[in-house]
């Protein structure tokens, strides 16, 4: 494994094991882009390796300082954009729902104008009534992977972070003990 892999793995047992794991729908990670010099080629290579899987990873932001590694489940986002409520609030954000690939392109055309679009919430999993709680400062009932917002989902958004602590202690104790990533999913 090369230096540029391992270090690649390391991000993504820290910032990705929830998706990678198959119990979050999307992850992301910002880095310096001279750190990986060969990104397209990570992601090409990575894409293949978790494809039986429906993991999909993404570059966003290529050519800029920093860029984005997004990965995601390609099953899990396209139930998402078959909810009414979402595609209704990505509407108003003009994306195009016609295809996952067109959404995330203006998804990082938004991320130009705006590191972090309010809306970005909603391409890493994170509940409609959270993001919208957030756009609106309405106050915060908790923080984990997200703000909480919604009472409703409070328990359940908890749950969920300390699922997904759980496991990205477990992915980073295997990597530094020298598994791969693709062993862990």
């Amino acid at each position: 494994m090369s230096k540029e892999q391992r270090i690649f793995e390391e991000l993504l047992a820290y910032h990705c094991a929830p998706t990678l794991k198959g119990v979050k729908m999307a992850n992301m990670f910002h880095v310096p882009r001279d750190l990986f010099p060969h990104a397209k080629q990570l992601v090409f290579e990575y894409n293949k390796k978790f494809k039986e899987k429906g993991l999909m990873f993404r570059i966003l932001q290529a050519d800029k300082p920093r860029i984005t590694f997004y990965l995601y489940s390609s099953k899990q986002i396209q139930k998402l954009f078959n909810e009414s409520s979402v595609c209704s609030f990505l509407k108003t954000y003009e994306y195009p729902l016609d295809s996952i690939s067109a959404c995330l392109d203006h998804l990082e055309s938004r991320m130009e104008d705006s590191c972090y679009p309010h809306e970005i919430g909603i391409f890493l999993g994170y509940p409609l009534n959270d993001v919208l709680g957030f756009i609106n400062n309405e106050s915060c009932l908790d923080f984990g992977a997200w703000k909480v917002y919604d009472s409703n989902h409070l328990e359940d958004s908890k749950n969920l972070f300390t699922l997904f602590d759980r496991i990205r202690t477990q992915f980073i104790q295997a990597v530094e003990n020298g598994m791969r990533i693709e062993q862990l999913v």
